[in-house]
């Protein structure tokens, strides 16, 4: 089905420009200004910190930057009773990740709000230092004066009881688990309109019986399940009354259980396959010297790239646990030098691509920059029509030969698969509303820069997969959202292009596939430039829009930021990489704060 372009109405939106931030003090809430002088307020923070006590560790500043912020204070750090005060701020919150950046001099780190030195859920906070200890930037929120004495963090439930709580629900709306690709319980604090209630989160990934990513908030005191939503990382949305089948097959075999392919008898060496596309490829395996088997895995890359297959379905949960635990497992092999599963060779030699796009761009280490072990599987389900990140994973569909064909060929969809793992082991977006949104656009962004192509194929979705006998279309339209059909969720049954049409509703864990156009349409006009409503882009071109989209997501955005926050963070990840000079934005800057005003984001 060709896709019909809708009538795009253009509006006459204020152009808005960003303040030079050289407040002193302590940071103040973040302001846009536009043309006319009128503060745009934002729920984050960006600001420069003119006097830090000297002396301070960086940690120490941190913890004390955040106490001015929970008291209140507003002109200069209170250099009174300093000690105090980062005692006071150790307690109410916990350093969770930093970065030293070499490349701007600048240290960043990832907080997290605490009640009792229990997490509250969503509630992180980034602060940026420069060279002279200094806080340059901060974006999050914090509770001001909390008065903790009245909260309990004693648990009634304990975490095993909780892990059930979550099992039976998960298993009466999917079935039977024998195996869970991975399931935890974690103490946390679930933030409900100014109240904090005891909870454990569980997460819970599963392949079988259906690809799965659940999060369960369990009440501590009285074991009832107050949220639950599956957050698996698919590529689209599913509309309802199309629900793509997903079914166990298996052919009835047994399948012998081979060594590991990382045991002692074996030896990486280069084998060859074809691509679901019919190219020959030369990639790294391994043989299994005792056997004489190879194996498609490639341990030239961080921990290991190892891919797996699902045909015989009813074993892979056996086979998904033994894989992550570096054991035994029903392996993709060849007795000789060719491999002759097209699907499994794709997803093998596109999983290295993206590490090795990721290493060499950002030197980043793997998925959680320290070396993680890269897990595919194929043929998942029964022409399934998807792929997706269930947390640990990758997980590809064969597709049914008409919507799409194998979706491990795709190089954008593995890239964006593989980002979804980058997103959970850095901002971690909550996967809902307008966090889930950028969660699903920045896997967008990344994938298609990760795929590299030119032209409008760079700003397709899954063009190599999708309707193999319609050219030219894609899952989704990064440069054009507005001409992809979406019917069944939108007014317009388009994905939206300006934040005023943003799609409202609770379907698509409150459409963050269908919002993500939004954001999407951002990053097409900063790397491309352009003219959308009325708001004029001069485009900066991949390689520097690359690095701006990749530092908001690794330095600034936290789990709950929305699109103001995205917007806030852009910018700033831009001034970071291109300074201001003489008072004024770069142009690197300008492009940022324009490609959102064209799109409807202050």
């Amino acid at each position: 089905m060709l896709k019909k372009k809708k009538d795009l109405k253009k509006r006459a939106l204020p152009v808005f420009l960003t303040a030079t931030l050289a407040f002193s003090g302590l940071a103040l809430p973040g302001t846009n200004v536009s043309a006319s002088g009128q503060e745009v307020d934002t729920p984050s923070y960006v600001n420069v910190l003119s006097e830090a006590p000297k002396g301070l560790s960086r940690e120490d500043t941190v913890y004390l930057f955040l106490q001015t912020q929970v008291s209140g204070q507003n002109a200069s750090l209170n250099t009174k009773n300093v000690e105090s005060q980062i005692t006071k701020s150790k307690e109410q919150f916990e350093i969770i990740d930093k970065i030293d950046d070499k490349e701007t001099g600048t240290y960043h780190f990832r907080t997290v709000e605490m009640i009792h030195g229990v997490p509250i859920y969503g509630s992180e906070q980034t602060v940026a230092l420069d060279k002279n200890n200094q806080v340059m930037a901060f974006f999050g929120n914090v509770t001001p004066k909390r008065k903790q004495s009245i909260l309990s963090s004693e648990s009634t439930l304990s975490e095993d009881q909780a892990l059930e709580v979550a099992k039976r629900d998960i298993e009466a709306e999917i079935g039977e688990v024998k195996e869970y690709d991975g399931i935890d319980a974690k103490l946390i604090w679930y933030p409900d309109n100014g109240s904090h209630t005891l909870a454990y989160l569980v997460i819970a990934s599963t392949s079988i019986p259906a690809p799965g990513y659940y999060h369960y908030f369990v009440d501590a005191t009285s074991g009832e399940i107050m949220k639950s939503y599956n957050a698996f990382h698919e590529m689209a949305p599913t509309i309802d009354s199309q629900k793509n089948s997903f079914t166990v097959a298996s052919s009835g075999e047994e399948q012998e259980i081979s060594p590991l392919a990382e045991s002692d008898s074996s030896e990486p060496i280069t084998s060859r396959g074809m691509d679901i596309f019919g190219n020959l490829l030369t990639f790294n395996s391994t043989l299994n010297k005792e056997t004489g088997a190879r194996y498609l895995f490639d341990n030239t890359r961080a921990n290991g790239i190892h891919t797996f297959h699902a045909q015989r379905m009813p074993e892979f949960s056996f086979l998904l646990l033994n894989a992550l635990l570096g054991f035994t497992g029903f392996e993709v092999t060849t007795s000789s030098s060719f491999f002759y599963d097209p699907a499994a060779v794709s997803a093998h030699v596109n999983a290295g691509k993206v590490y090795d796009y990721y290493k060499r761009v950002f030197n980043r280490d793997s998925l959680d920059n320290n070396g993680m072990k890269l897990i595919s599987t194929v043929h998942v389900g029964e022409k399934w029509n998807n792929a997706g990140w269930n947390g640990k994973q990758m997980i590809y569909g064969d597709g049914d030969g008409q919507l799409m064909i194998s979706t491990s060929g795709g190089m954008d969809v593995i890239g964006h698969e593989m980002t979804h793992g980058v997103i959970t082991h850095t901002a971690d977006l909550i996967y809902e509303g307008e966090s889930g949104a950028l969660n699903e656009s920045l896997a967008d962004i990344m994938g298609s820069f990760i795929e590299n192509k030119t032209g409008d194929d760079l700003w397709l979705l899954g063009e190599d997969i999708y309707t193999p006998n319609i050219p030219g279309d894609g899952l989704r339209d990064m440069k054009d959202p507005g001409s992809v059909p979406l019917s069944g969720y939108t007014e317009t049954g388009y994905y939206p292009d300006h934040y005023n049409d943003r799609y409202l509703g609770e379907k698509d864990n409150g459409g963050v596939h269908i919002n993500s156009s939004i954001n999407n349409k951002a990053a097409h006009l900063i790397t491309e430039g352009g003219t959308h409503y009325g708001v004029t882009v001069n485009g900066i071109g991949k390689q520097k829009a690359e690095k701006i989209f990749y530092r908001t997501l690794t330095h600034y955005l936290t789990a709950s930021s929305n699109f103001s926050d995205m917007r806030q963070a852009a910018v700033q990840a831009a001034r970071d990489l291109y300074p201001d000079r003489n008072g004024e934005p770069s142009v690197e800057v300008q492009a940022v704060m324009a490609a959102y005003d064209a799109v409807g984001v202050h």
